[in-house]
C-alpha cells in the first residue's frame, strides 16, 4: 500500500467533501392520455374504413411475427452446433437485435434454450448468458440464473458473482446491485475481489453518491486491495463527464501518486472534459504530453474535438481535426460521421457531404438516426434523385439496414421509391 500522504480514504474525502456530484436525474416520462371519440351513425362508413386499416395493420404485424419466429427457430437450431456456441459475437448480435426490437420474452426464450446443452455446466458459458440478460435490462433474470447454477451443476465463484453485479449495473439497477453486494458474499462464502469493487464503483458513479464511493474505497483499502487503473479510469470518466475538472485533476494526481501510468482511456476522459468546456489550448497541450509518454491519440481523442466544434457549428475546425485523424491513419467511426455529415449538410456543401457519406458506407459504419437522412433529403430537394437513390442502395449494403427493420415492432409505411424507403429505415433505426 502506498505511503504517500495520508490514507486513501482521507485523501478521497478531502477531495470530494466540498464537491458533491450532482446526480443526473432521468427525464420524466410524460404519460399521454387519449381522449375518447364518439362516432355518430353518419360516420359509420368511416368507421368501416378504419376497421379495414386496423385489419391490414394486424395482418402486417402477423407477418412480422411469423418472420421473427422463423429467425428465432433458425438461431436455436444453429445453437445445436458446438462450434456455433463458442462464438460469443453471434449471441451478442442476435440478442442486441431482439433487445432493440423490445422482444424481451423472446430473449428469455433463446437464453433458456441454452440450458439443454452441456455448456451450461461451464461457469463462463453461464456468465455470458447473465451478461446478455444484463445488457437487455433483464437483471432479475440474470439473478434467477445465478441462483439456479448449483442445480445446473455449475460452480459459483467470484467470476459469476461479479457478472451478476455487472448485469445489474448494465441494467442501471444500482440499488439492486448494492443489495446483492452487501448480502450475497457472506451468504455464499464469496470474498469480493478488485473486480467486485471496480464494478460497484461504476455503479455508484451512475448513482452519483459521493459518500458511498468514499465508503467503497475505504472498504477496498481495509481488505488489503489496491485500486488499479480501471478503478481510477472509472472515476476520471465520471468526474470529467460531469465537468468537475478540478476534482478530476485531483483524482489524476492521486492515481499518479499510486505509481499508476495513465493510458489512452485516462487521457481521453481528460481531453473530453477539456474540450467540452472549450479549453482547447489545454487539451492540445495534453495531447503533446500524451505523445511525449509514447501514447498516440486515437479516434476517440479526435472525436472529442470534432464533437465540441460541431456543437459550436464550427465546420472549419471540425474538418481540421477530421483531416488530421485520417492523416494519422485512423478510421473514423460512427460518432465522427454523426457529427460531421449533418453539420456539413447544414453548412451547404452538398458535394462534400455526399463524399463523406459514401466514405462512411465504405467503412461499413453503423448508421445512427439522422446520419444519412439530411444529405438524402437535400439531394431530393435539389432534384438529384439518381445520386440519392445510389446512396440509398449503397447504404442498404450495411447489415444495420438489412437486418434491424425486419425485427421492428412498428408498422413500416409503404413508399414509392427506394429513397423514401431509406428515410423510413433511418427514422426507425436507433
Amino acid at each position: 500500500m502506498s505511503k504517500v500522504g495520508s490514507s486513501l480514504y482521507s485523501r478521497l474525502h478531502g477531495i470530494f467533501k466540498q464537491s458533491p456530484i450532482n446526480t443526473v436525474k432521468p427525464a420524466k416520462t410524460i404519460s399521454q392520455t387519449k381522449s375518447k371519440k364518439f362516432v355518430s351513425k353518419s360516420k359509420e362508413s368511416k368507421a368501416s374504413s378504419a376497421s379495414a386499416v386496423v385489419k391490414s395493420s394486424n395482418d402486417a404485424k402477423g407477418t412480422k411475427d411469423t418472420k421473427l419466429t422463423k429467425k428465432v427457430e433458425k438461431f436455436k437450431r444453429s445453437c445445436e452446433s458446438e462450434s456455433f456456441r463458442q462464438v460469443h459475437g453471434l449471441y451478442s448480435a442476435f440478442i442486441r437485435r431482439l433487445r432493440e426490437a423490445k422482444k424481451f420474452s423472446v430473449i428469455d426464450e433463446v437464453l433458456q434454450h441454452q440450458k439443454k446443452f452441456e455448456d451450461i455446466k461451464s461457469e463462463d458459458f453461464v456468465i455470458r448468458m447473465m451478461l446478455l440478460y444484463g445488457y437487455s435490462g433483464m437483471a432479475e433474470h440474470a439473478h434467477k440464473l445465478f441462483d439456479e447454477m448449483p442445480e445446473l451443476n455449475c460452480e459459483r465463484t467470484n467470476k459469476s458473482f461479479n457478472a451478476l453485479l455487472s448485469a445489474y449495473v448494465n441494467s442501471r439497477k444500482v440499488d439492486e446491485a448494492m443489495k446483492a453486494f452487501k448480502e450475497l458474499p457472506e451468504k455464499l462464502g464469496i470474498t469480493p475481489d478488485l473486480v467486485t469493487y471496480n464494478t460497484m464503483i461504476k455503479a455508484l458513479c451512475l448513482k452519483g453518491s459521493m459518500d458511498d464511493i468514499v465508503s467503497i474505497f475505504e472498504e477496498l483499502e481495509k481488505n488489503g486491495l489496491e485500486p488499479d487503473l480501471i478503478t481510477f479510469n472509472t472515476l476520471l470518466e465520471e468526474f470529467y463527464r460531469r465537468d468537475l475538472l478540478a476534482e478530476g485533476d485531483r483524482i489524476w494526481d492521486l492515481m499518479k501518486s499510486k505509481n499508476l501510468v495513465p493510458n489512452i482511456r485516462s487521457y481521453n476522459s481528460r481531453v473530453r472534459g477539456l474540450t467540452r468546456n472549450k479549453k482547447f489550448t489545454d487539451a492540445i497541450d495534453l495531447i503533446d504530453v500524451m505523445k511525449s509518454e509514447g501514447i498516440s491519440p486515437d479516434v476517440h481523442t479526435y472525436n472529442a474535438f470534432i464533437t465540441s466544434h460541431r456543437g459550436d457549428n464550427n465546420l472549419e475546425e471540425a474538418l481540421k481535426w477530421y483531416s488530421e485523424m485520417k492523416e494519422k491513419g485512423l478510421t473514423p467511426d460512427s460518432v465522427t460521421y454523426c457529427m460531421l455529415i449533418p453539420l456539413i449538410c447544414k453548412k451547404g456543401d452538398l458535394d462534400t457531404t455526399v463524399e463523406i457519406s459514401e466514405e462512411a458506407i465504405r467503412h461499413k459504419v453503423l448508421s445512427r438516426p439522422n446520419m444519412f437522412k439530411p444529405v438524402i433529403t437535400r439531394l431530393i430537394s435539389e432534384g438529384k434523385i439518381d445520386e440519392a437513390t445510389q446512396l440509398v442502395k449503397d447504404g442498404k449494403l450495411q447489415s444495420y439496414f438489412r437486418h434491424l427493420p425486419e425485427l421492428s415492432t412498428g408498422e413500416k409505411k409503404t413508399s414509392s421509391s427506394p429513397v423514401e424507403a431509406c428515410l423510413l429505415d433511418d427514422e426507425e433505426s436507433a
